[in-house]
């Protein structure tokens, strides 16, 4: 993690990098298909979820690479915060196995 980024910039890259865009594409998915395509609302916001959640593991991983360094133990206090992460091990996985975290 760069020593010269506060814990406020990290977490903000993370807001907009990962949930920001995850947020944008459930609501949009859900009401174009169900505004254009005449999808049932529910469906269309399930198929919006498993969308928004396949860039989330991607983006997630970016994300995760970019901000750790050496202190994984800070970068999870960040992730936490900002809703980001939930445990050591989703930051574990992507810098220790450089697998795409699910879940």
């Amino acid at each position: 993690m760069n020593k010269n980024l506060s814990d406020y910039d990290i977490s903000l890259r993370g807001q907009l990098t990962v949930n920001l865009p995850v947020t944008v594409i459930i609501v949009f998915t859900a009401f174009g298909l169900s505004m254009f395509l005449d999808v049932n609302f529910k469906i269309a916001l399930l198929i919006g979820m498993v969308l928004g959640w396949s860039y989330w593991s991607f983006s997630l991983k970016k994300w995760i690479q970019w901000a750790t360094k050496n202190e994984v133990d800070r970068l999870v206090k960040i992730g936490k915060k900002g809703l980001l992460v939930w445990s050591k091990n989703t930051v574990e996985t992507v810098t220790k196995y450089n697998k795409t975290p699910l879940i």
